[in-house]
């Protein structure tokens, strides 16, 4: 019996089924063809529900499978058949509120196709090898964002410590000449 609950994957399709943003944290799905099916029969498994309002959760392939639908987006969260579904909704949510977040709430597939970097560091500060690490989606968002901040961007745009680290790197640079 596993102590900390663990992820599977969370996929991020569009609404033909067609991949995004994935991160798989598992050896269940072992070819990158054994993925894509597992995505097309989740995706034609939950096409037709109305999953807009809030996320539905549902048991497929010995998987609970916990989804959610925005514009043209479909994002999932899978996790064991003994996961706890609330825990795989609250990943669900962080996930989707920090992507609403850091694209200024304008989630389409446009959006995340331009801010593609951001969805993937996103998955990143949210699971680690299937551990859940974030699910404060103010938290995921700000931690992403100080992650993308560019160091030639405004003072007025960084956090404080961002700030520091530009003005030690230039007092650096201007020492050196």
């Amino acid at each position: 019996m596993e102590l900390c609950p663990s992820i599977k994957n969370i996929l991020l399709l569009d609404s033909q089924g067609k991949r995004m943003a994935v991160k798989y944290y598992s050896d269940d799905w072992p070819t990158n063809s054994a993925k894509e099916a597992f995505e097309k029969a989740v995706f034609t498994k939950t096409q037709k529900t109305n999953a807009r309002t809030e996320a539905e959760i549902t048991m497929f392939e010995n998987y609970i499978v916990v989804y959610k639908f925005v514009q043209d987006l479909h994002f999932f969260v899978t996790g064991g058949e003994n996961e706890n579904e609330i825990i795989l909704a609250t990943v669900l949510q962080g996930f989707f509120d920090a992507v609403e977040l850091l694209l200024r709430g304008t989630v389409d597939k446009n959006e995340v196709l331009e801010n593609l970097d951001l969805i993937l560091l996103c998955l990143d500060e949210i699971v680690d090898g299937g551990i859940i690490l974030e699910t404060d989606a103010n938290v995921i968002a700000g931690k992403v964002a100080s992650h993308s901040m560019d160091a030639g961007a405004p003072l007025s745009e960084q956090t404080i410590t961002q700030a520091l680290a530009t003005a030690r790197e230039h007092l650096t640079r201007s020492l050196l000449k």
